[in-house]
């Protein structure tokens, strides 16, 4: 009597089947992989992207409040309230003058001492002549590595008369 199971021949087609699935199994564990390092790139591209946005709008916000004000103490204060921050003054050759303010950051143009990642500089400088004052305010941000990760401009000129009724 025969046996109802079949014997599989010595170099059948047996063992072709699973040298396949198994190839199979290799192409799709490689795929994952790829896939998954790709949604892991993304997310962090999102995350650098949202935090370049937040760097722009408070930047944009400093040189706004500054191109009216033209004064870095008032710039700060707009931004981050009581005067928790320092400036450092600095005179200049020919009269003019140059202020800086050094920043942690979180969030959206929030000062927090306690998580300095990124550091929001602020420098101020003066060229005075006879005409008026013309103040320019330098906004960058740095990380822990010193590392400029975005800078802006802005300006403000205070005619001469303007700054006299302001001593007053």
């Amino acid at each position: 009597m025969k046996s109802p199971i079949k014997a599989v021949p010595a170099g059948g087609r047996l063992n072709l089947f699973f040298m396949e699935m198994i190839i199979v199994l290799m192409f799709f564990s490689i795929a994952s992989a790829v896939i998954l390092n790709a949604f892991a790139a993304s997310g962090r591209l999102s995350r650098e992207s949202e935090r370049l946005e937040r760097m722009s709008f408070c930047a944009q916000s400093a040189a706004e409040i500054f191109s009216e004000s033209g004064s870095l103490s008032q710039t700060l204060e707009e931004l981050f309230g009581s005067g928790s921050y320092e400036i450092l003054n600095a005179d200049l050759e020919g009269g003019g003058y140059a202020a800086e303010a050094k920043l942690p950051l979180t969030g959206d143009c929030e000062y927090s001492p306690q998580s300095p990642e990124i550091f929001m500089i602020l420098i101020e400088t003066a060229e005075k002549s006879d005409s008026g004052t013309l103040k320019i305010l330098s906004v960058k941000f740095e990380n822990t590595d010193n590392e400029e990760l975005y800078r802006i401009t802005s300006g403000a000129y205070i005619p001469a008369e303007r700054r006299s009724d302001a001593n007053e």
